[in-house]
Parts: C-alpha cells; sequence; structure tokens
C-alpha cells in the first residue's frame, strides 16, 4: 500500500513539473518585444538614441545594429566592449528590460524630416526582425537652430527622475505665445500635463487646456513644467515642446524647451499588457 501511495506521489510531482515546465515555456517570447517610444533626435545632434526591449532570460543573443530606412544606429558599448552582451535593465518573471544606445549615422544627404514607426533589428545570432517602436522623428542638422534673435529666449530648464521637466522663458520684447505643441499630439496629447506659472498660472493642463493667449512685455518671464501621467511611464519619451507666436511689431517666432523621460518604469502587469497588446498588433488583430 506504502509503496503504491509513493508511486502515486510521484506522478503528482512529475505531472505538476511537466505543467510548469509547460505554461514557463508558452510565455517565452518568439522574438524581443520593444516598447513603444516617442523620440525626436537631430542627426549630428547629440543622435544618440535609446532603445527598450522586452527578451527571454535565457536569451542572450544582443543587437549588432539598427536601421531606420536610411538611417543606421550603432550601439555605443560595441565600440569600447566588442563582444558584450545584453544590457539588462530590470527583471520580471519570465522576461528582463533590456536597453541599446545607438548611435545614429545617415546613409545619405536628406534635409527632411522623417518619421518612423518600425526599425529593423539584427542580432548577433544572425537573426533578423522589424519591430514596431512607436514613433521616432529624424530631423536634419541644423533645423532646430537659429541664426536670428529669438524674442522668447530660453533662460534656464532641466527635468527630474520622477519624469517632470520645467523651462523658463523670457521676453526680450512685448510679445503674445499663441500656440504650444509637441510632435506626438495624437499619441501624447492627453498624457501629457503642463504647468504655466508667472503672470498667466495655469495648473495641470493638458495641451488643448491651456488658455491661449499668452501675452508678456518686456523683462517678463513665463515658466512651463511637464509631466507624462502614470500610464505613460512605460513609454521612453524625449521631445521638444514649441512656444510660436507674434512680437508687437508683428514678427513671427518660435521658442522651444525639452522633455525626456528615458527611464521606462514597468511592473509585471505593465510587461504582460505589453506583450499582449504588441503581438496581437503584429498578428494583425
Amino acid at each position: 500500500m506504502k509503496e503504491r501511495y509513493f508511486w502515486v506521489a510521484i506522478g503528482l510531482i512529475s505531472i505538476s513539473w511537466i505543467v510548469n515546465a509547460l505554461y514557463a515555456y508558452s510565455k517565452q517570447l518568439k522574438e524581443p518585444i520593444f516598447l513603444d517610444h516617442y523620440i525626436e533626435a537631430v542627426i549630428g545632434h547629440h543622435s544618440d538614441v535609446t532603445f527598450y526591449y522586452l527578451a527571454n532570460k535565457n536569451d542572450q543573443s544582443y543587437i549588432n545594429y539598427i536601421v531606420l530606412g536610411d538611417i543606421e544606429g550603432l550601439p555605443q558599448q560595441a565600440f569600447i566592449y566588442p563582444d558584450a552582451g545584453p544590457h539588462k535593465v530590470d527583471t520580471f518573471r519570465h522576461q528582463e528590460l533590456r536597453s541599446l544606445t545607438v548611435e545614429l549615422r545617415q546613409l545619405n544627404d536628406s534635409d527632411e524630416d522623417r518619421s518612423f514607426n518600425e526599425m529593423q533589428v539584427f542580432y548577433s545570432d544572425g537573426k533578423a526582425s522589424t519591430v514596431s517602436i512607436g514613433e521616432v522623428i529624424i530631423r536634419p542638422s541644423g533645423s532646430i537652430e537659429s541664426d536670428n534673435p529669438i524674442p522668447l529666449t530660453l533662460s534656464s530648464g532641466g527635468g527630474s527622475n520622477d519624469g517632470k521637466s520645467s523651462h523658463t522663458f523670457w521676453a526680450t520684447e512685448p510679445l503674445s505665445i499663441q500656440k504650444i505643441s509637441i510632435p506626438f499630439r495624437n499619441a501624447l496629447g492627453d498624457e501629457l500635463h503642463l504647468s504655466i506659472t508667472g503672470n498667466h498660472n495655469q495648473k495641470d493642463k493638458t495641451l488643448d487646456g491651456i488658455e491661449l493667449p499668452i501675452h508678456l512685455d518686456e523683462g517678463e518671464n513665463v515658466a512651463v513644467a511637464m509631466q507624462l501621467d502614470q500610464t505613460a511611464a512605460s513609454m521612453p519619451s524625449s521631445f521638444l515642446i514649441y512656444l510660436s507666436g507674434t512680437t508687437a511689431a508683428g514678427e513671427p517666432f518660435t521658442s522651444h524647451g525639452g522633455y525626456n523621460w528615458q527611464h521606462p518604469y514597468l511592473t509585471q502587469t505593465d510587461v504582460n499588457r505589453i506583450i499582449e497588446e504588441k503581438t496581437r498588433r503584429d498578428s494583425g488583430e
């Protein structure tokens, strides 16, 4: 009788092990999944971009290079550590969050803005795939620079580890700010909250909620603070916010500050959601 119980126990343990192994296998990714990024970059102007992706824990392959249309990205660490493995940022139940910082190089001359929702990824094990990445806008060198004085001058700016960014602008002559915009309005317009302080206090507004125009006299300043919602914390974002308008003399101007959230915070729930959304999107469902 005892021997019978012994073999029953062994059988149950074996079944449990098989079920657990099948469950773990079912949670393995067929290929790495990249997070949605919303990044604005300028070729030749700090053109290093960091991408984040989920990969199986046992996947030891690393990325050799990426391609965005006619733009190539080479991993920075490859110049120092040519045999370096993947860079782990965080660990979850079945996957790791990894990062890849590349230096963008344009393969031919272009003076146009380009927008990409996918990129080609080439791995160390010889595999390659086309992955969805959210949206990355590449601007030509010199596109955000101006030789002419801007009447709305950026006097200070900075960010913090909790995703907040703040910039102060100084008016060198009377002017009106008539438009505040970001390049990813459709994706992030409801997620980005702004607070404006100075002579025109407005707190915790979306882009559509900002009351415009904002009039400034010579010597007055306005501070613009920005932060993405917690729901957007899983989306690495780096872009400019543009303040446009006209001076009292009727001359148009555009000034800008930057927003940079390059440290995605993920929970296991976020990982599960991202995998489900991405696999469903790629399958065309």
